[in-house]
Formats: structure tokens, C-alpha cells, sequence
């Protein structure tokens, strides 16, 4: 394996990212890194229905797979004929199917859900920045650190971006709040967000999904936004988010897809930490300062009970950072 060009180059190499639009976001190091060492293997990529959209622009092979029981029986059969599995995703059904498919050679984290299904196992390091993290994947294939791609990179083009400004009447300036995340505990206060939104004198464009639409409409009584909240489609939001000044966002995608289009983020981080290594590497980040902090990567509850990370990181603060970037 030490010239990974001769012994990979014609191969068939599949990644499979399941998670969240984040992650796949994430993993474009990856994707780049594979593309620029092994010019000749064909390259694909299973991931959640979004990698259609999400991953417009690579000259890589998608399959959608939406996790039903039947379509993972198909999905194993599809992929069967492939020659090497790269998974980042730690879940059991990720393992079992990549299993049952027979691909020869399984690279996976020490730390997934059956790792033992897998033929090569990396230890996973909570100390390194998930674009790192991820390219360890890479090293069974002989491929080395200085060769590595890590800068992620998303294609939203000109037409894109001159569209949805058109579209949603945009001004020529703009920042982008997102308040929200798929884990409650990541997301900061409403009173937090429509304080902040009435100091900063730059319009601001909500984004969120149809979910929170309520807690967007709380935040539009309070503050002057534009409320764009369960209003636009996936390339929709990435062009809103490319003509965009910065991104102010929780611990989520936006500041993933932000920092992909080479637009600074501010996270504000609750109930996680950067220490996970999900933090914008473009811009700068807020943490609480409390004894339980942080709690976990995907906090479901609060192990305190008293949910004081929600309000620790205080508007004033996020102000005083947002400032540095006009």
C-alpha cells in the first residue's frame, strides 16, 4: 500500500456518510482528498437523500438511500461490487450493511456499533477536528497527512446567488442567523437571538426549516429580520448563505455550509463544546463557562437539570464578535 496511486488507482471506492447534512459537509475533505491522490478510481458516495443537492458539482457517483429496511437490503446488493468501504459513520446499520454487501475492504472508526464487521479499524480521537478525524480513514490506503485536502468546499455559482437574492428581495449586505438544530440542547435562547438581531444595525436573514417556523415568527415580533424560515430549498439556502457577510449559528450545519462557501461563522456554542472538534475553521466560536459544560456531542437531556448553558453565552458577547467582521 505505499504508492496508493499503482495499488488504488482503477479501484471502486465507496464513502458512506449517513448523518447529518453537517457531517456530509464535513467529509468534502475526504471526497477532495480521494480525488486528488487516486485520479483513476471511481469514486461514489451513500448518504441521505439532501447529497443530491448538497453535493452538486463533484464528479463523484450518489446514491440516496433513505434507511428503510427493504432499501438497505437493496443498498447492499448495489454496492456489491465495489472494492473498498470508507465509513465515518458510526452507526450498527452502517456496519451490518457494509457487511452484508461483501465489499473486500471495510475501513471504519474503533469506536462504531459492531466495529469488529469492519477489516480495518481507526481509532477515533475526540481531540482532533472532525475534518482531521475523518481523513485518518484515509491511511490503510496508503495515503499520507501531506497529502491531505482539508479545506471543505461546497459549488454554489453567481446565477445561484443572484437568483435568491432576487427571489427573497435581498439586500446587497446581509448576515445570516440560525437559531436552530435538530438537538434542542444545541440551540441558544430565543430572547438571546431577538436581542442580538435588534442590536446589529445590518439586516439579517433567518434560516431554519418548516419546523421552526413558530419559534422564527417569535423572533420576527421582536426583531427586524427577514424571515426566511421554512421558505427556501437546500441550493436555495446554500446561495443565501454564499452572498452572505458572515453566518451566526448553534452548533449546526449552517456554519458547516458557511464555512464551505469560504463565509466566516460564529458559533455559539450550549450544551457542546469545540472540543468535539465541530467548530467553524473560518470565524470564531463562543462557549459557556460552567462546571457541567460541556455534556455530550448530541446532548438529548440535561444532566444538571437546570439548562444553563442555554443562556450562558450572553447577547453582548455575540455582538462584540460579530462586530470584528464588518
Amino acid at each position: 500500500m505505499e504508492d496508493s496511486q499503482h495499488s488504488f488507482g482503477q479501484m471502486k471506492i465507496l464513502i458512506w456518510q449517513t448523518a447529518y447534512l453537517g457531517d456530509v459537509v464535513l467529509i468534502t475533505p475526504l471526497i477532495r482528498t480521494l480525488r486528488k491522490c487516486l485520479v483513476e478510481a471511481k469514486v461514489s458516495f451513500v448518504g441521505r437523500p439532501f447529497i443530491t443537492q448538497l453535493l452538486k458539482g463533484y464528479d463523484i457517483n450518489l446514491y440516496p438511500f433513505g434507511k428503510g429496511l427493504w432499501e438497505s437490503f437493496e443498498m447492499a446488493e448495489k454496492i456489491s461490487d465495489y472494492h473498498v468501504a470508507v465509513s465515518p459513520h458510526v452507526s450498527a446499520r452502517s456496519a451490518l450493511i457494509l457487511f452484508f454487501s461483501g465489499i473486500p475492504l471495510r475501513i471504519g472508526f474503533d469506536r462504531s456499533e459492531l466495529s469488529w464487521l469492519y477489516t480495518h479499524r481507526v481509532k477515533h480521537q475526540w481531540s482532533k477536528h472532525e475534518i482531521e478525524r475523518n481523513l485518518e480513514l484515509l491511511k490503510p490506503l496508503g495515503i499520507k497527512e501531506n497529502e491531505w485536502i482539508r479545506e471543505t468546499k461546497l459549488f454554489v455559482d453567481e446565477e445561484e446567488i443572484k437568483s435568491a437574492r432576487q427571489k427573497f428581495n435581498l439586500p446587497e449586505e446581509y448576515i445570516v442567523l440560525s437559531p436552530f438544530s435538530n438537538f434542542p440542547l444545541k440551540e441558544w435562547h430565543l430572547q438571546g437571538w431577538t436581542e442580538l438581531a435588534y442590536q446589529l444595525k445590518i439586516s439579517k436573514v433567518l434560516i431554519g426549516t418548516e419546523k421552526e417556523a413558530k419559534k422564527a415568527e417569535e423572533i420576527e415580533r421582536k426583531a427586524e429580520v427577514i424571515n426566511l424560515v421554512g421558505k427556501t430549498s437546500l441550493r436555495e439556502l446554500m446561495a443565501i448563505i454564499a452572498g452572505a457577510k458572515l453566518v451566526i449559528s448553534v452548533d449546526s450545519s449552517p456554519m458547516h455550509i458557511a464555512n464551505a462557501l469560504g463565509i466566516p461563522a460564529i458559533c455559539i456554542y450550549t450544551s457542546t463544546s469545540p472540543s468535539y472538534g465541530f467548530y467553524p475553521r473560518i470565524g470564531t466560536y463562543l462557549v459557556p463557562s460552567l462546571e457541567c459544560s460541556p455534556c455530550s456531542p448530541n446532548p438529548k437531556r440535561c444532566k444538571t437539570g437546570h439548562y444553563a448553558c442555554l443562556r450562558a453565552v450572553k447577547p453582548e458577547e455575540v455582538l462584540k464578535e460579530a462586530l470584528k467582521f464588518f
